[in-house]
């Protein structure tokens, strides 16, 4: 006969607490023997059973003692391994841990209940019902779940307290989702401090592009910091100032001056001051500067200098005639 069933995990024998580990285990297949296997005979139940309950599970299987026909009757082997695996009790060690424990961060409030539940089973009491109340209250982690539980005094039954933990359980996850929903929609927060920094640098920067330049070098710099000081201008030969700020020249910019051909040297690349320098006859005459040549133009002979890199050359009007 063909079954259609969603097969019990095999028995886990390295669990931690193997006696919880089973009492799962035969919840799983006593659900299964109730639903898919209703019909099924004592003895296929017995078969599947011996297949679930795995490798392990087969060589303790081994060790029973059985009379007459309890090796098909799937009951007996699963009381028969309930006592091999279910340790000798402690009702003291028991309680104590019972009433040590706690909910846990995350925990499944059900799940808490559950484990309160299967460690009650050991505890011997009168009436667990009464003491499952007890310890679900001490146990329980949100502080508003035992106000709520304490307001209703000796009315508390153990299906109103596991109604008022489930129902702040889904209050909480309710409150979260939509919590979260709001910060999802919600603009992100504007970073006030790196926003400060980026002011502070545009500041900086406008400050420094519109600081005044330098009377003394033309450029921009901190206090005492002139690159100046200690030189001399090549133009009027007095200190702390350059050529191209120098008030003398400025007055007198348009007019073409003449100096002497060793003091024409730039002090900047950027200076554009027009300079001329003259090529005299008699100095030609008493200089070894070979740079020098006559160019002959007309009838005359003019001294000229080779290639001086000139923007243009200019002769006077006394020799063009």
């Amino acid at each position: 006969m063909d079954y259609n069933l969603d097969t019990p995990s095999t028995l886990n024998w390295g669990a931690p607490d193997v006696y919880q580990e089973f009492q799962r285990f035969k919840q799983h297949v006593e659900f299964t023997f109730k639903g898919p296997l209703v019909k099924a005979e004592p003895a296929d139940r017995a078969g599947w059973l011996g297949l679930w309950i795995g490798q392990q599970g087969r060589e303790v299987y081994k060790t029973f003692v059985w009379q007459e026909n309890e090796q098909d009757n799937p009951d007996i082997i699963l009381g028969k391994l309930e006592t091999y695996i279910r340790p000798r009790t402690n009702k003291r060690v028991a309680r104590f841990k019972a009433c040590q424990r706690k909910q846990t961060e995350g925990e499944n409030f059900d799940n808490f209940v559950k484990d309160l539940r299967l460690l009650l089973m050991d505890c011997d009491y009168g009436n667990t019902e009464d003491i499952l109340i007890d310890l679900i209250i001490s146990g329980v982690k949100h502080s508003k779940v035992q106000e709520r539980m304490l307001d209703k005094g000796s009315d508390l039954t153990i299906a109103k307290a596991i109604e008022i933990g489930q129902q702040f359980e889904l209050s909480q996850k309710l409150t979260q989702n939509d919590s979260w929903r709001r910060n999802s929609t919600r603009q992100p927060p504007v970073n006030t401090q790196n926003n400060n920094k980026q002011d502070k640098r545009r500041q900086d920067t406008y400050h420094h592009d519109h600081q005044s330049k330098c009377g003394n070098c033309g450029t921009t710099h901190g206090n005492n910091r002139c690159p100046v000081k200690g030189t001399t201008c090549k133009y009027c030969k007095k200190p702390d100032h350059w050529l191209k700020v120098c008030r003398k020249r400025l007055r007198k910019i348009n007019m073409i001056q003449e100096v002497d051909q060793n003091s024409c040297d730039s002090q900047d690349s950027g200076d554009e001051l027009l300079y001329i320098s003259t090529v005299k006859t008699e100095t030609w005459r008493n200089s070894e500067d070979r740079w020098i040549v006559d160019v002959h133009i007309g009838d005359k002979a003019l001294p000229v200098r080779i290639d001086t890199g000139a923007k243009c050359s200019i002769i006077s009007q006394e020799i063009t005639q």
